[in-house]
């Protein structure tokens, strides 16, 4: 046996019944005073119990991951998947019509450095049309054709959580 056939046997063994036997001996073994068989069954509960655990371990995350992706969990519960998702969520949705945004940091505020940084990053996305920055306000006015940001996936995911959060 070669090492990956060892690990798929070891991965797939099923454990029940020697876990169950190991904890009736450790048991058994307190009942009759025998302290060797006492350790040694506990030993074996022991190690078994790890490998249980392990087994189990990578069964909820192989389930888990089939969930996820099944689901669209990631959309349910709303989590940013980008970093423009990212972003919108750390500032406040001021105003929204189809086409124009108005958000406003006060992190921005009298920070040109970071206020160059939002631009650079909101420029640099091709489906906006314009965008202005205001160090002395905080405010980022974004500008843009909703038939042309419809055509990118992400951005209408931003706009639909911007939708949901405009200060009303």
């Amino acid at each position: 046996m070669d090492k990956k056939e060892i690990k798929n046997t070891v991965k797939n063994a099923p454990l029940s019944l020697p876990l169950g036997i190991t904890a009736l001996g450790t048991a058994a073994s307190l009942w009759l005073g025998n302290k060797r068989i006492h350790i040694m069954c506990g030993m074996l509960w022991l190690g078994l119990s790890a490998m249980h655990t392990w087994q189990h371990c990578n069964k909820v995350k192989k389930d888990a991951a089939k969930v996820v992706e099944k689901m669209g969990i990631m959309d349910v519960l709303h989590l940013p998947k980008n970093k423009l998702d990212l972003f919108v969520r750390s500032v406040e949705v001021s105003s929204y019509i189809p086409g124009r945004v108005r958000l406003y940091s006060k992190a921005l505020i009298g920070n040109r450095e970071k206020c160059n940084q939002v631009f650079s990053y909101l420029d640099g996305i091709e489906e906006l049309d314009e965008v202005k920055v205001n160090e002395v306000t905080g405010s980022i006015l974004i500008l843009y054709t909703p038939q042309k940001l419809r055509h990118n996936a992400e951005l209408v995911r931003v706009e639909e959580y911007i939708k949901a959060h405009v200060r009303r």
